[in-house]
């Protein structure tokens, strides 16, 4: 593939990974990180307490978590690479600031 071929490419799906909202993002990471063993109703229900905080496969899966919460889910990643506790860190601080402004 032509290098100029391999750059386009690369840039339309990191333009369209972008446009996807940072729930789905933080979602996408946070099954990488293996939080849905516990957090994924379709791996397992075995853990009711952690699925009664969120559960990956729920549209608005972080929908039941407190605004205190939210931001727990960053201590969970401190091994995880510094781009995807970004895309979590980026996914809490919207969600937050959503909640914020639709109390008003």
């Amino acid at each position: 593939m032509a290098p100029w071929l391999a750059l386009a490419v690369l840039t339309v799906l990191g333009v369209a990974a972008a446009r996807r909202p940072p729930a789905e993002r933080a979602r996408e990471v946070l099954k990488a990180q293996r939080c849905g063993a516990c957090h994924d109703s379709t791996v397992s229900t075995e853990n009711q307490r952690a699925l009664a905080v969120y559960d990956l496969t729920e549209p608005r899966w972080p929908a039941r978590m407190s605004d205190a919460q939210l931001p727990k889910l960053l201590t969970r990643l401190k091994s995880a690479p510094a781009p995807d506790r970004k895309v979590v860190s980026d996914f809490i601080a919207a969600e937050l600031k959503a909640r914020t402004s639709g109390r008003r």
